[in-house]
């Protein structure tokens, strides 16, 4: 794939990026969230700038978190309907 160059504003600071094109629409809204979450913690905290990229880091990586247990979960809970399923095939051959 080919680079595409991009500027974008985190926490006040820019930053230039070569990414795929086709990703642009996620990194922009992923500049956003970041922005949102920093603003927010700002607004709560007195720290540095340093200190609410941390906070919004570990946030961002609880969310991910949170998603990859829900995906295992949701995995796991579609293995125990497959065999619910050929259980309950089981039991009606046997009836």
């Amino acid at each position: 794939m080919q680079k595409f160059n991009i500027r974008l504003n985190v926490a006040g600071k820019s930053y230039a990026l070569g990414i795929e094109r086709e990703k642009e629409e996620i990194f922009r809204r992923a500049e956003k969230e970041v922005n949102r979450l920093t603003a927010a913690v700002e607004s709560q905290y007195m720290a540095d700038r340093e200190d609410y990229l941390a906070v919004v880091a570990l946030q961002l990586a609880v969310k991910v978190v949170e998603l990859e247990a829900s995906r295992s979960l949701g995995r796991d809970i579609d293995e125990l309907d497959a065999l619910n399923r050929r259980l309950d095939e089981h039991l009606n051959r046997l009836r």
